[in-house]
Protein backbone atom coordinates (compact mmCIF):
# COMPACT_ATOMS: atom_id res chain seq x y z
CA UNK A 1 0.00 0.00 0.00
CA UNK A 2 1.41 3.26 -1.12
CA UNK A 3 1.01 6.32 1.18
CA UNK A 4 1.16 9.01 -1.26
CA UNK A 5 -1.26 11.76 0.66
CA UNK A 6 0.42 14.04 2.99
CA UNK A 7 -2.86 12.98 5.89
CA UNK A 8 -2.04 9.28 5.11
CA UNK A 9 1.74 9.26 5.64
CA UNK A 10 0.58 11.70 8.89
CA UNK A 11 -1.52 8.60 10.07
CA UNK A 12 0.68 6.33 9.25
CA UNK A 13 3.54 8.29 11.73
CA UNK A 14 0.56 8.29 13.99
CA UNK A 15 -0.06 4.83 14.15
CA UNK A 16 3.62 4.07 14.43
CA UNK A 17 4.11 6.52 16.93
CA UNK A 18 1.60 4.91 19.20
CA UNK A 19 2.39 1.11 18.47
CA UNK A 20 6.01 2.12 20.10
CA UNK A 21 5.24 3.59 23.02
CA UNK A 22 2.77 1.06 24.18
CA UNK A 23 5.32 -1.32 23.57
CA UNK A 24 8.03 1.07 25.11
CA UNK A 25 5.59 1.29 28.45
CA UNK A 26 4.76 -2.54 28.26
CA UNK A 27 8.44 -3.38 28.38
CA UNK A 28 8.81 -0.70 31.29
CA UNK A 29 5.85 -2.44 33.40
CA UNK A 30 7.41 -5.69 32.73
CA UNK A 31 10.63 -4.47 33.94
CA UNK A 32 8.84 -2.79 37.17
CA UNK A 33 7.47 -5.78 37.59
CA UNK A 34 10.51 -8.44 37.64
CA UNK A 35 12.39 -5.38 40.07
CA UNK A 36 9.50 -5.54 42.38
CA UNK A 37 9.84 -9.18 42.53
CA UNK A 38 13.54 -10.01 42.70
CA UNK A 39 13.29 -7.24 45.66
CA UNK A 40 10.64 -9.00 47.31
CA UNK A 41 12.87 -11.87 47.00
CA UNK A 42 16.42 -10.45 48.35
CA UNK A 43 14.89 -9.15 51.47
CA UNK A 44 13.54 -12.28 52.52
CA UNK A 45 16.88 -13.70 51.75
CA UNK A 46 18.73 -11.03 54.04
CA UNK A 47 15.73 -10.43 57.16
CA UNK A 48 18.08 -13.45 59.14
CA UNK A 49 21.35 -11.49 58.14
CA UNK A 50 20.38 -8.33 59.87
CA UNK A 51 18.66 -10.37 62.71
CA UNK A 52 21.74 -11.66 63.48
CA UNK A 53 23.76 -8.53 63.29
CA UNK A 54 21.34 -6.97 65.41
CA UNK A 55 21.65 -9.33 68.10
CA UNK A 56 25.57 -8.77 68.15
CA UNK A 57 25.07 -4.88 67.94
CA UNK A 58 22.86 -3.84 70.48
CA UNK A 59 23.85 -0.29 70.36
CA UNK A 60 21.01 2.02 69.86
CA UNK A 61 20.45 5.83 70.11
CA UNK A 62 17.16 7.31 71.22
CA UNK A 63 16.96 10.17 69.29
CA UNK A 64 13.54 11.64 71.38
CA UNK A 65 15.52 11.36 74.93
CA UNK A 66 17.24 14.91 75.65
CA UNK A 67 20.75 14.20 76.40
CA UNK A 68 22.69 15.91 79.14
CA UNK A 69 26.80 16.29 79.87
CA UNK A 70 28.22 14.17 81.76
CA UNK A 71 28.86 15.77 85.16
CA UNK A 72 32.53 15.99 85.93
CA UNK A 73 33.81 14.00 88.40
CA UNK A 74 36.75 15.64 89.24
CA UNK A 75 39.24 13.26 87.79
CA UNK A 76 41.83 14.58 85.58
CA UNK A 77 44.78 12.85 84.14
CA UNK A 78 47.07 15.32 83.50
CA UNK A 79 47.30 18.02 80.31
CA UNK A 80 48.01 17.76 76.75
CA UNK A 81 49.80 19.95 74.46
CA UNK A 82 47.70 20.12 71.30
CA UNK A 83 48.45 22.73 68.43
CA UNK A 84 45.65 24.37 66.50
CA UNK A 85 42.73 21.68 67.77
CA UNK A 86 39.27 22.20 69.50
CA UNK A 87 38.01 20.76 72.39
CA UNK A 88 35.87 18.20 70.37
CA UNK A 89 38.33 17.01 67.95
CA UNK A 90 40.62 16.56 71.02
CA UNK A 91 37.92 14.06 72.97
CA UNK A 92 37.41 12.64 69.83
CA UNK A 93 40.98 11.34 69.10
CA UNK A 94 40.90 10.38 72.91
CA UNK A 95 37.99 8.32 72.41
CA UNK A 96 39.14 6.47 69.03
CA UNK A 97 42.33 5.55 70.87
CA UNK A 98 40.67 4.47 73.90
CA UNK A 99 38.13 2.17 71.79
CA UNK A 100 40.50 0.81 69.67
CA UNK A 101 43.23 0.07 72.15
CA UNK A 102 40.43 -0.83 74.79
CA UNK A 103 42.61 1.01 77.58
CA UNK A 104 39.43 3.10 79.31
CA UNK A 105 39.98 6.70 79.72
CA UNK A 106 40.82 7.03 83.38
CA UNK A 107 43.72 5.15 82.26
CA UNK A 108 44.62 6.46 78.98
CA UNK A 109 47.66 9.15 79.21
CA UNK A 110 48.16 11.18 76.55
CA UNK A 111 51.16 13.57 76.70
CA UNK A 112 50.72 15.16 73.19
CA UNK A 113 49.11 15.49 69.75
CA UNK A 114 50.17 17.02 66.73
CA UNK A 115 49.42 16.54 63.52
CA UNK A 116 51.71 14.02 60.63
CA UNK A 117 53.25 15.66 58.00
CA UNK A 118 53.04 13.70 54.66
Amino acid sequence: MEYSTLGQRFILGLEVTVIGMLIVFAVLALLCGIISLLSEVLQRFEKPKKAAKSELSSLEIDETQEYKPVEKTGFTSGEVNVLDAEDEEIAAILAAVAFDSDIPLSELRIKSIRPVKE
